[in-house]
C-alpha cells in the first residue's frame, strides 16, 4: 500500500476546518485570531508562535496495551503484558530497542543484587530482566557474574528483538509519540509522527516508558521537573592499558564520562550543545589513550547514539518511594518486584505498586527512570535493573486492568501479585 492510500484508508476524523498558518508576535503576546488556540508549551525561551492548520489524523492501530518508548522498562512492558494475554504495540523513536542499555552504552546491569538485613546478597533482578541475562550469558554476550555485569550492546538489541517477535508484539520503530488526547482524565488516543506521516493510535491502556516522563505531561499528571548530571559512554578497541571495564568482546573496553552537574535534559538547546562537546572529548580521549604503552593500535569503536540523560520528569505518583524506605528495608503490602544498590552491598528495596500510578488519569502506568520517588532514591531509581523490574509490573498490571476492564487504580494487588509470581518475579 501506497502512503496516499495507506493515509485514505486509516483517515480519523479529529479536527475541525483548516485555517491559514500565521506568525504570532515575538512578545509572545496572543493575537485575537490566536486566542481560539492554545500555545503548546516549550523548555526553552520562545521567539513567538505560529498556528498549525488542523488536520485529519489517520487512525493506523488499536492495541489493548500501547507501550511508550523501547528502553529496558518498555520492552519488559511490552513483552510482560503479551504473555498475561494483551494485544500490544511498542512504540520506539529509534531503529532499535533497548534505550541507553544500548544507545547510550550504559552496558552495566547495575543494581541487579542487593544486601540483605543480615548482610548476605541477594539477586534482586528476577523475571523477565533474568531471562534476557540469561540468554546473554548463554551467548558469551555478558561478563562478571557479580557486581554489575556488562553486556555487549549490539548482542542485548537482538536478544531483546527476539523476546519482542517471540511473544507476538506489534513493533513500530523510527516513530515518535507527540502527544495525547483526551477523554476527560483518559487517553483516548495516541499522536505520532513518523515517515509515514503523522497518524493516531488508540489503547485500552498505556504505559509510559518515554524516560523521560513525555506522556505524564500531555496527559496532565503532576511531576517533578529534575535537572542532574548527564554524562556519556563510548566503546574503545584495541586497548591493553588505562582501562578497567572490559565487554564480552576481547580487547573492548567500555569507557565512561561523568558530565556536567545540573543539567536540564528537556532543553534541546543545552542537550546539543552537550553532544557536541561530548563527542570531542570522546575522541580526544582516545587519542590520549594511544600514547600508553601497549595501545599503539587502540581505536575509537563507537561514541554513544544517545546522550547520557539520567533523569528529567518524575511522576508525583500515589506513594513516591521515600529514601529512609529505601534504606530501611521497608515491606510494602502492593510490592511489585525488587532492587538492588551498590553492587550488593547496600539494602535492597521493594518498588510499591502506588509509584507506578498517576493521580488522575485511569489507563495510564508509568516505568523506568520517571516512576515516583524522592529525589535521594534517583541513582538506583533509574538504573538498567530498575527498568527493567518496573517495566515488567506495569506490561502486567496494564494487560490485566484492560481485559478486567477495571482503572489501573483499582486493580486488585493480589491479582498483580499472582501472575508476576507466575512470571517469576521475586517481590520481597
Amino acid at each position: 500500500m501506497d502512503r496516499r492510500n495507506f493515509l485514505r484508508t486509516g483517515a480519523l476524523t479529529l479536527g475541525a476546518a483548516a485555517f491559514a498558518t500565521e506568525t504570532i508576535s515575538a512578545a509572545g503576546k496572543e493575537t485575537d485570531a490566536f486566542a481560539a488556540g492554545k500555545a503548546v508549551e516549550v523548555k526553552v525561551p520562545s521567539e513567538g508562535y505560529v498556528k498549525e492548520p488542523s488536520r485529519r489524523i489517520p487512525l493506523i492501530a488499536t492495541a489493548d496495551v500501547a507501550v511508550v518508548g523501547g528502553g529496558p522498562a518498555g520492552v519488559a512492558a511490552a513483552v510482560s503484558a503479551a504473555r498475561s494475554g494483551a494485544s500490544v504495540i511498542l512504540l520506539e523513536k529509534n531503529w532499535f530497542l533497548g534505550g541507553l542499555w544500548t544507545g547510550g552504552l550504559v552496558l552495566p546491569v547495575i543494581d541487579h543484587e542487593g544486601a540483605a538485613p543480615d548482610g548476605s546478597v541477594v539477586t534482586t533482578l528476577t523475571g523477565f530482566g533474568m531471562e534476557v541475562c540469561g540468554r546473554l550469558r548463554e551467548m558469551g554476550m555478558i561478563v562478571r557474574n557479580g557486581a554489575h555485569p556488562i553486556v555487549d550492546p549490539e548482542a542485548t538489541k537482538y536478544v531483546l528483538d527476539r523476546f519482542i517477535v517471540e511473544s507476538g508484539v506489534r513493533m513500530l520503530y523510527n516513530i515518535y509519540v507527540t502527544q495525547v488526547l483526551m477523554s476527560g482524565d483518559r487517553i483516548d488516543c495516541l499522536i505520532c509522527e513518523s515517515k509515514s506521516g503523522r497518524c493516531a493510535i488508540r489503547a485500552s491502556r498505556v504505559v509510559d516508558c518515554s524516560g523521560d516522563g513525555d506522556v505524564i505531561e500531555w496527559a496532565g499528571e503532576s511531576f517533578e521537573h529534575r535537572r542532574h548530571h548527564i554524562g556519556a559512554m563510548w566503546r574503545v578497541g584495541g586497548v591493553t592499558a588505562g582501562c578497567k571495564d572490559a565487554t564480552p568482546i576481547k580487547g573492548v573496553y567500555v569507557r565512561h564520562l561523568h558530565g556536567e552537574l545540573d543539567q536540564d535534559g528537556l532543553d534541546v538547546f543545552n542537550t546539543s550543545r552537550l553532544q557536541q562537546q561530548y563527542r570531542e572529548h570522546i575522541w580526544e580521549d582516545t587519542q590520549k589513550l594511544k600514547t600508553l604503552p601497549g595501545n599503539e593500535d587502540a581505536f575509537l569503536l563507537e561514541s554513544p547514539p544517545m546522550l547520557g540523560v539520567r533523569v528529567t520528569r518524575v511522576l508525583d505518583s500515589l506513594h513516591n518511594v521515600r529514601y529512609e524506605d529505601y534504606r530501611g528495608y521497608k515491606e510494602y503490602e502492593d510490592s511489585i518486584g525488587m532492587s538492588g544498590s551498590g553492587g550488593g552491598k547496600k539494602p535492597y528495596w521493594q518498588i510499591p505498586y502506588r509509584s507506578l500510578l498517576p493521580k488522575k488519569c485511569p489507563n495510564l502506568i508509568v516505568a523506568g527512570r520517571c516512576f515516583g520517588y524522592e529525589e535521594k532514591v534517583t541513582y538506583d531509581a533509574r538504573e538498567i535493573a530498575t527498568c527493567l523490574v518496573t517495566g515488567q509490573a506495569a506490561g502486567v498490571a496494564a494487560a490485566l486492568s484492560s481485559a478486567r476492564r477495571c482503572s489501573l487504580q483499582e486493580l486488585g494487588i493480589d491479582v498483580l501479585q499472582s501472575e508476576l509470581r507466575a512470571q517469576n518475579v521475586r517481590l520481597g
